[in-house]
C-alpha cells in the first residue's frame, strides 16, 4: 500500500511539470516534532512550479545550516531571503533562477516552496481556484476538494486548501507577503497525511520571511515610524518572592498576579500586544514523588485540559526541552499547539520545568491569536531567555 501511495506522489510530481511546461496558472508578473510514520524511501520528483520557470530544469541539491550541536538545520532562500526550519533526515533541493525548493523526506513526504512577486489584485482564494482550474477535477492530479479555509503563517495572511488524489493527500497554503506570494505545498501518502502534516506544521511554525514581507517590521524599520513589534522601553523583572524564578518582561507590557501562583504578562488594554499573554503557573501534581514525575504529569494534565477546553486541539509540536542556567540543568518538555476560543483560533507555545528538588513544577506558555502569535514572537523568545529559575525557595 505504501508503495502504490508513493508511486503516486511521483506521478503526480510528474503531471505538474508537464502541465507547467505547457502553462503559466498563477502569477505572471505580478528543538523539531516527531512522527511516528516507518521510514519509506523518498519520492524521486517533486512538483514542478507555479511561478515561471523551466520545466526541464534539474533539482540541485542545496546543503542547511545547522543551527548548533544537535539542532535544527535551516535553509535561508537565496533570493527571497526568508527561512525553513528543516525536519530532521529531510533533504533540500532547488531549480531555476528563482528558485523553487523541494523539502523530501525519507518518511515519504514533500514540501514544495514556490514564490513570485506579491499580486494584490489577485485574492488567496483566487489564486487557489487557479490551481484548481488546472489540477482539480475528472483526469487530473487533484480528484477531490475536501477543505478551504483562511489562515495565518508567520503572522501573514494566508488560505489553506487540501485535496485528494490518488492514493496522496496535498495540502497547500498560500501566503502573501508586503514583497512576495509564497505557495507551500505539501503532499503524503493517505495513510499517513495526518501524522505527517504535524512536520509540515513545525515547517511553518518556523518559517521566517524576509522582514521585508512582514507588515509589522516593514512598519519598524519605516522612516519616522513608530516600533511595533520590539520593546521602546527598558524592561522590567518580575522577581516576587515565593514564585521561584524571576523573568524580564517588556516595558511596555504589564505584569499581573491572578493567583498566587501564578504570574501573567501582556500588552497594555487597547494596545495590538493585549491579547498576547505569557503566563507562569506553578503547579504541584498529585502522586508525584520526584522532579521529572511531577514535569511529566503537569505536561500530560496541560495536554488533557486543553484537550477537554478544545475539542479541536491541534498539537504541531512536542519536544523535549533543556533549561540551563549556570550549573542548573533542568529536563522539560515544550509544545505547540492550535484551537479555535470563542470563533478565534489561537496559537499556544508551552513549556513545562521541573523545579531543581521537590515535586513543583513551572508551566510556562505564550498564547495569541494565530495571525499575530509571530509579531510577538521575538519579545516572547526573549522573556524565556531570560527567566531564571532560582535554585531554592525564591
Amino acid at each position: 500500500m505504501r508503495g502504490k501511495a508513493l508511486a503516486a506522489i511521483t506521478m503526480m510530481a510528474m503531471a505538474f511539470s508537464l502541465m507547467i511546461a505547457a502553462e503559466n496558472p498563477v502569477l505572471a508578473q505580478s528543538s523539531a516534532p516527531k512522527s511516528s510514520a516507518p521510514k519509506t524511501s523518498p519520492p524521486k520528483t517533486s512538483p514542478g512550479p507555479l511561478f515561471p520557470g523551466k520545466a526541464q530544469e534539474k533539482w540541485q541539491k542545496v546543503p542547511a545550516t545547522p543551527q548548533g550541536k544537535g539542532e535544527i538545520k535551516t535553509y535561508l532562500h537565496p533570493v527571497r531571503k526568508f527561512t525553513l526550519a528543516i525536519p530532521p533526515g529531510a533533504e533540500v533541493a532547488e531549480r531555476g533562477k528563482g528558485p523553487q525548493v523541494s523539502i523530501r523526506s525519507p518518511k515519504g513526504f514533500m514540501i514544495n516552496i514556490q514564490t513570485g512577486d506579491a499580486n494584490p489584485k489577485l485574492t488567496l482564494p483566487q489564486m487557489a481556484a487557479k490551481l484548481e482550474a488546472l489540477y482539480l477535477g475528472a483526469g487530473r492530479p487533484w480528484s477531490q476538494k475536501v477543505l478551504a479555509r483562511p489562515t495565518t503563517v508567520a503572522g501573514l495572511e494566508s488560505f489553506e486548501t487540501q485535496y485528494s488524489g490518488a492514493g496522496t493527500r496535498i495540502k497547500v497554503v498560500i501566503t502573501r507577503g508586503l514583497k512576495t506570494d509564497f505557495i507551500f505545498m505539501f503532499f503524503a501518502p493517505k495513510n499517513t497525511f495526518d501524522d505527517m502534516s504535524r512536520e509540515f506544521e513545525w515547517t511553518l511554525v518556523n518559517f521566517r520571511p524576509n522582514p521585508a514581507d512582514h507588515p509589522a517590521t516593514a512598519r519598524i524599520s519605516a522612516p519616522g515610524g513608530k516600533v511595533m513589534a520590539k520593546a521602546s522601553l527598558k524592561p522590567n523583572r518580575f522577581a516576587e518572592q515565593g514564585y521561584g524564578y524571576s523573568i524580564q518582561y517588556p516595558g511596555e507590557w504589564v505584569a499581573a498576579k491572578p493567583t498566587s501562583t501564578t504570574a501573567t504578562f501582556s500588552g497594555k488594554e487597547g494596545t495590538d500586544a493585549y491579547q498576547a499573554v505569557v503566563s507562569i503557573q506553578n503547579v504541584q501534581p498529585p502522586g508525584a514523588k520526584t522532579p521529572i514525575k511531577s514535569m511529566t504529569a503537569a505536561f500530560q494534565e496541560l495536554k488533557d485540559t486543553l484537550l477537554k477546553l478544545a475539542p479541536d486541539l491541534v498539537v504541531i509540536g512536542e519536544q523535549p526541552l533543556t533549561y540551563k542556567n549556570g550549573r542548573l540543568s533542568l529536563a522539560g518538555r515544550q509544545m505547540v499547539v492550535t484551537y479555535t476560543h470563542s470563533g478565534e483560533r489561537f496559537r499556544k507555545w508551552a513549556v513545562v520545568l521541573p523545579r531543581p528538588q521537590g515535586t513543583i513544577s513551572h508551566i510556562w506558555s505564550y498564547t495569541a491569536p494565530d495571525q499575530s502569535f509571530n509579531t510577538f514572537k521575538p519579545l516572547v523568545e526573549a522573556m524565556l531567555k531570560s527567566w531564571t529559575i532560582k535554585s531554592e525557595g525564591g
